[in-house]
């Protein structure tokens, strides 16, 4: 490169300098050309490598004069220096970086959140470089929970919630909102580097690495070619894990990949995340992927300058500390590679231990090779103490899993009085997959146990179609199967539609509770990042319906607002409606209203039901009553002969026929998902035994035999596998082993596949001699590795069923593809990759048609399919020589009976009389003969008075009735129906009107009112008889409960008699006790 060269210079067709605008760069000719802005002031971090300033190299125009600007013009072709150590060779993708922007940005010293919203808005298009006024800078000094808060006003005018924000607001904005939980990780590692990681006296009971940066990959198609650029997201509050504890939130960016792109292998994903890709002149290299989201450092490079940040370590650094390639040498590149998410695991920081507390402790090893222990270690009593007080947890754990130092899976709790005190752990051999340099002292984040996941054994528990399968072919009665069905459905059913009866309420009031997940869902909402560890769940069916909705999938469907949004399914504080269908429901039972007589309880239970009824009969899933599921573990003692487990509950909840009983005894059968395989469903013994008495809410299992037991379950292992225990006495008594054969891979196998064999070692010795730029390539080869032939884990699974269905469970056939997608799913970390001849005889043999019908009809919506059909018919099978398949049996079942129950809900939840509820018109009623007292001014006042409530509740009316009847005209694929909106999209719209309803007429407008809750009442009552007038036809909407659902809940409770005033901190608490 001539010296000329070496100087950054833009070349551009036209006069005026230009900017870097988002998105990807591919420059023509041989030398990536990127920008350097030079100010006509020089500053230390302008200068050129060589220390000369760049003063002499003025722009055209003042630097912040319009015309310096081309923030929406095509990108530039840029040129950079031989000297800078981001390499010429690679693509650049800027994702928000303006040279002025950033000087500017530096100069002003901005929090990192102001940072990460400023290059957000503009990475979505609703900034502009020329927005970035020093000014406006300026104003936006100070911690990120005060300078966030300022942006909407600085930039658009308008102010966030968070600014001012509503008290009654305060639980749902501290779940989510990230900015004083940034804060005082930024003054936490200010002080220090281990600062974050817990265990700390100067923040007690506090962790860093909580917060979530995050962006999402669009794919932009212009005829033929297709371009990918990262928008960035909101930041959120979310799990923490040991990398982001140690080196900041801030310091990872986590990219999600619509699914459509991410199963499209001609995308070549790995190759575009490969790029160098800039925020504000920061450096993110990609450095792990799993599934459809790829996780990004931020390393010590500059760009485009050859300086480095001293403070960060660089992207071989932090490889280097977290996965050392020298110590790991006789791995496998690929399996070195998948070990890297270990760092990245949810976790919460437990205990801290001394480095010579972490102790080796032998895999047991039976005499044909098998580990028997594989995946757990042990700890003391101590240990499981300092974890039950630090979560709360309303029993000791026997067991957690975990990651410390380069070990991981689970520890089991070491009950030997001889190890009662002290802190210590024993790891095996099978638990170490990163090892460290002998000798040396551990980073502090290594020494920390980090929390994944607490023992919770969960009854009943659910079966998959797969589990089904397997049953099914082993030997159980398809009717059977029938009959559960029924059975799970009718009495989820009946106890939601039981109204009579002494405790008919509150037996209700507990079945919808525990059909929507509501108390689990209201504390896995609170937790947040804590949820997984503390067994909280957050699923509703309204969330399940939401995932399958194809504008979330493909990430595109709208943008991130300036101005924050509401949390999905927080209740609206304002009206006191909740936005669940669950806790609406519950809402009105618990204040007096019954479904005999109040039309809107009674038309929302109705929509619980009968979703519950779609959903059940539709995915086939149903509960098994007795059944449980929990972690395995193997057997401490050696006590439990081959083919025995120990199940014990921590409670009295395991149901039998002679009623709940807290241990399980007899034969029972086990699994785990995948189950794909015949063997992987087995019937085994479940015994009581002394010396395990202690060991509850985990299933033991026997670590005698020939080979682990819980192998046969798909190749499982006790790294942290949940196992399903099923001793319902027709499906056990009916069940036969498969032969073991099947549990095995089948012979010629390998001929269907190439591995990759480069070792670390290999590796090295390669890379050795090749500059940075080209070993950081080589090693996110393997970083990415999962990008790779994403399609494929789906593409045999869905082969693997057709097979089943068209030549049966047993056939060879089928074996062998089971064989080949376990190859496929671990491929990431064992190198095995499908050749691609067997790939197309594969799909040639398997993949035509649409599938088994059965399977096609239990998804909600006909996605995209992800195999490439060559006709539109379903798969078929031959009943005559393999019989009838379970799942078709099962299918027209749920057919038959959800028509039935459909048809029996249309009787009994018939709409009542048009009749309005006379305890909440009495209010209003009453408020006009009030108006009618007094002398002939007073009586003027108050009936202008209400008048002013009745003309704003009206006027409100028609805006509820403009904002959910509007849809987002103008934009592709949005939905024209208010429910089927995003649930965000619908609670801010709602929302919205709810404050507009609350905050008028102003109480200084109403002098005969006397105070705020006397204007509440009335104006509560009125609307819901506004509305009832309205609707002569139906008799009511959703307006007033939308607007006023709390206020008419007081109105009904005092009218009924007795009530209590409670704080909704204390209400969501509560849980309904059994009466004795």
């Amino acid at each position: 490169m001539d010296q000329d060269d070496s100087d950054l210079l833009l070349t551009s067709g036209k006069d005026d300098w230009g900017y870097l605008s988002e998105g990807s760069f591919q420059y023509a000719g041989d030398v990536s050309l990127i920008e350097q802005y030079q100010e006509e002031e020089p500053d230390a971090s302008t200068e050129s490598d060589s220390g000369q300033s760049g003063s002499s190299r003025k722009r055209k125009g003042s630097p912040l004069s319009q015309d310096s600007f081309d923030a929406d013009g095509p990108s530039k072709r840029l040129r950079r220096s031989a000297s800078s150590e981001i390499p010429y060779s690679e693509e650049i993708h800027i994702i928000a970086h303006c040279p002025v922007a950033d000087a500017l940005i530096r100069r002003t010293g901005l929090s990192h959140g102001v940072r990460y919203e400023l290059a957000r808005l503009v990475s979505s298009g609703q900034l502009k470089y020329t927005d970035l006024t020093e000014g406006r800078l300026q104003a936006l000094r100070g911690p990120n929970a005060e300078a966030v808060a300022r942006i909407p006003e600085v930039f658009f005018g308008t102010q966030s919630p968070s600014a001012l924000p509503d008290p009654a607001f305060a639980t749902e904005i501290a779940a989510n909102s990230p900015w004083q939980e940034l804060d005082k990780e930024e003054e936490a590692l200010a002080r220090g580097p281990y600062e974050g990681l817990g265990n700390n006296p100067h923040y007690p009971n506090w962790y860093g690495g909580k917060i979530e940066f995050r962006g999402r990959l669009q794919v932009i198609e212009d005829g033929k070619s297709k371009t990918f650029r990262i928008q960035l997201d909101p930041p959120t509050l979310g799990p923490s894990s040991r990398c982001t504890r140690r080196f900041g939130s801030w310091s990872f960016l986590r990219v999600k990949i619509p699914l459509t792109a991410f199963h499209n292998a001609s995308n070549q994903l790995d190759l575009f995340f490969q790029k160098t890709f800039v925020i504000w002149g920061c450096v993110f290299r990609a450095c792990e992927s799993k599934g459809d989201n790829v996780l990004f450092y931020w390393t010590d490079e500059l760009f485009p300058s050859s300086q480095r940040i001293k403070e960060r370590l660089s992207f071989e650094e932090f490889i280097e500390w977290h996965n050392p390639l020298a110590q790991n040498s006789k791995q496998l590149m690929t399996k070195w590679a998948s070990r890297i998410v270990l760092g990245f695991s949810n976790s919460v920081p437990g205990p801290r231990l001394e480095q010579d507390c972490i102790l080796p402790e032998i895999d047991i090893v039976s005499e044909k090779g098998s580990d028997m222990t594989d995946g757990c270690g042990l700890s003391t009593r101590n240990i499981h103490r300092l974890i039950l007080n630090q979560l709360s947890l309303p029993n000791l754990p026997t067991a957690f899993q975990f990651r410390l130092a380069g070990y991981k899976g689970m520890l089991l709790l070491h009950d030997d009085s001889k190890n009662e005190e002290g802190d210590k752990v024993w790891v095996r051999p099978s638990q170490t997959k990163i090892k460290y340099p002998e000798g040396k002292p551990l980073d502090p984040a290594m020494l920390t146990i980090d929390l994944l996941r607490t023992p919770h054994m969960r009854t009943p528990s659910k079966i998959s179609t797969d589990i089904i399968v397997n049953l099914a072919e082993n030997g159980v009665p398809h009717e059977e199967f029938a009959r559960m069905l029924r059975t799970s459905i009718r009495e989820l059913v009946r106890g939601l539609t039981t109204w009579d009866g002494k405790d008919a309420m509150y037996d209700l009031w507990t079945n919808v509770e525990r059909a929507g997940g509501v108390l689990t869902g209201r504390r896995a909402r609170e937790a947040v990042g804590e949820a997984r560890v503390r067994g909280y769940s957050n699923r509703s069916p309204e969330d399940v319906e939401l995932e399958e909705e194809e504008a979330d999938e493909d990430g595109l469907s709208s943008v991130e607002p300036a101005v924050p949004r509401s949390l999905a399914w927080w209740t609206d504080q304002t009206s006191g409606c909740p936005s669940t269908l669950e806790e609406t429901v519950m809402v009105l039972l618990d204040t007096g209203f019954c479904p005999q007589n109040s039309p809107i309880l009674r038309e929302k239970l109705k929509q619980v039901v009968v979703k519950k009824i779609e959903g059940r009969t539709q995915n086939l899933r149903f509960e098994v009553e007795q059944s449980c599921t929990a972690f395995a573990v193997p057997d401490p003692y050696g006590v439990l002969g081959p083919n025995e487990i120990h199940v014990k509950s921590s409670s009295r909840n395991l149901k039998t026929d002679s009623g709940p009983i807290d241990i399980i005894t007899g034969d029972v059968l086990i699994t785990r998902n995948p189950c794909k395989g015949p063997c992987d469903v087995r019937k085994v013994k479940a015994v009581d035994h002394p010396a395990l008495r202690n060991y509850v809410d985990i299933i033991v299992f026997s670590i005698k035999g020939d080979r682990r037991l819980i192998d046969f379950l798909g190749g499982g292992d006790y790294d942290g596998d949940i196992v399903t225990v099923i001793w319902a006495l027709l499906l056990v008594l009916n069940f036969k082993n498969a032969e073991e054969k099947y549990s095995v891979e089948p012979q010629g196998l390998d001929l269907g596949f190439t591995r990759q064999k480069q070792t670390v070692q290999d590796f090295l010795e390669e890379t050795q001699s090749w500059d940075r730029a080209q070993r950081l390539k080589a090693m996110q080869v393997y970083l990415l590795g999962a990008l790779c032939d994403t399609s494929l884990v789906g593409k045999y699974s869905a082969m693997h069923d057709n097979a089943v269905y068209e030549h049966g469970y047993f056939n060879p056939r089928t074996v062998k593809l089971n064989s080949k997608f376990c190859r496929v799913l671990d491929s990431p970390k064992t190198g095995f990759k499908v050749k691609p001849e067997t790939l197309k005889a594969d799909s040639q043999m398997y993949s035509q048609g649409l599938g088994p019908k059965w399977k096609a009809a239990s998804k909600k919506k006909f996605a995209k399919s992800r195999l490439n059909t060559s006709n539109t018919t379903y798969t078929k099978r031959d009943e005559e020589k393999l019989g009838r398949f379970v799942m078709d049996v099962l299918r027209r079942a749920a057919e038959k009976e959800k028509d039935y129950l459909l048809g029996e809900m249309e009787t009994l939840f018939r709409p009542l009389p048009k009749s309005p509820d006379p305890d909440l018109m009495r209010p209003w009623n009453a408020a006009l003969e009030w108006a009618e007292r007094g002398n002939p001014d007073l009586v003027k006042q108050k009936k202008r008075d209400l008048d002013l409530i009745a003309s704003h509740v009206q006027n409100i009316y028609l805006q509820h009735k403009q904002s959910i009847t509007a849809n987002a005209k103008g934009k592709a694929n949005s939905p024209a129906n208010f429910t089927d909106l995003p649930i965000e999209v619908r609670q801010d719209r709602l929302r919205a009107i709810s404050r507009a309803f609350q905050s008028g007429p102003d109480i200084a407008e109403l002098p005969t009112f006397i105070d705020e809750s006397m204007v509440a009442r009335y104006r509560a009552s009125y609307a819901y008889k506004f509305d009832a007038e309205q609707n002569t036809w139906d008799g009511w909407s959703r307006f007033p409960w939308n607007v006023a659902m709390r206020d008419l809940c007081v109105i009904k409770a005092a009218a009924l008699g007795p009530y209590k005033v409670v704080m909704t901190q204390f209400y969501e608490r509560f849980k309904l006790a059994r009466r004795v």
